[in-house]
């Protein structure tokens, strides 16, 4: 079957209020200015949705239900870079996915509610689309929605589809069969606490097909394909830091972005890392998305 879709993103989309803090993220009973409040898309497939369609890529997003609060902005913002939402339906009865960010430069602390959306009755979340997913050269898929994010891994695999996924174990499927998969720092941490991360990469690669990729921030990465005899490490691309929010989001629609080039192993790394670093150079990070340009820049200069 020919593939005339570049990417389908299967992921968490939602409408992201954003502040940006004078200062350091205050302690409890203190006080701190807000300096800047932006309302956009936010979300690890939303956000890949923008990044992959600006960087001249055919995109449809799916995945996350919308609210008639959060259609007409979330919709308003994918049509300006061109990605099809149209699987994205419009439910009467919910509130929407939406979450309030708070960014000080070196973190960000995220309020929302999203365990109620996942835990309650109701599925606030899409059946994915197989024929997109037969027609697609690459799949970004989120891990969060849990057997319907196995359904999505299981279609790609039906289809020869390669999917690009983040935070899974060594042991799940989803990370077993995916063409690349990055985990962050947070993720490990949480998942193997007190792991050698060297040696919990070797196990990642003897179970996984494909490219894992270890970040750690603004440290230098680990990573492995199934080319490679042994581990690599790179280190980040420095830059000034105005936001980190959306750095693991462009990290990950870079990897995809290799993918679907066909970029070596490294160069698709590279590529991930410098879009990150231009990504954390702003805020927010991809209301500005970084252009192939930028990126090509920062990587020709360091």
């Amino acid at each position: 079957m020919t593939k005339s879709l570049d990417v389908y993103v299967y992921g968490m989309t939602v409408l992201s209020t954003i502040h940006r803090l004078k200062g350091p993220f205050p302690q409890a009973d203190t006080y701190q200015e807000i300096t800047q409040t932006t309302v956009m898309p936010g979300g690890e497939g939303g956000n890949a949705a923008i990044l992959l369609s600006h960087w001249g890529l055919t995109t449809q997003l799916d995945g996350c239900m919308l609210s008639e609060a959060t259609a007409g902005p979330l919709r308003a913002y994918f049509d300006r870079y061109g990605v099809d939402c149209s699987l994205l339906p419009t439910h009467p009865d919910f509130t929407g996915w939406r979450d309030i960010v708070f960014c000080d430069g070196e973190s960000r602390t995220v309020f929302g509610w999203f365990q109620q959306h996942f835990s309650g009755e109701r599925r606030w979340w899409t059946e994915p689309c197989a024929a997109s997913i037969a027609a697609a050269r690459c799949v970004a898929l989120d891990p969060f929605f849990g057997a319907t994010s196995q359904r999505v891994a299981e279609l790609c695999v039906q289809h020869n589809t390669d999917y690009v996924t983040l935070d899974a174990r060594w042991d799940d499927p989803l990370a077993q069969n995916a063409r690349a998969i990055a985990c962050s720092k947070e993720f490990l941490e949480q998942a193997y606490p007190g792991a050698n991360y060297w040696d919990l990469l070797t196990r990642y690669h003897t179970e996984c097909q494909g490219l894992v990729i270890f970040t750690f921030g603004s440290q230098e990465m680990l990573y492995q394909s199934p080319e490679m005899a042994v581990p690599a490490t790179l280190p980040t691309y420095p830059v000034t830091v105005q936001d980190t929010l959306a750095a693991g989001d462009t990290f990950r629609a870079g990897v995809v972005y290799g993918v679907v080039k066909g970029m070596s192993a490294e160069a698709t790394v590279r590529f991930a890392a410098a879009a990150a670093a231009v990504a954390c150079t702003r805020f927010p990070s991809i209301l500005e998305p970084p252009s192939l340009d930028e990126i090509a820049a920062l990587m020709n200069e360091k």
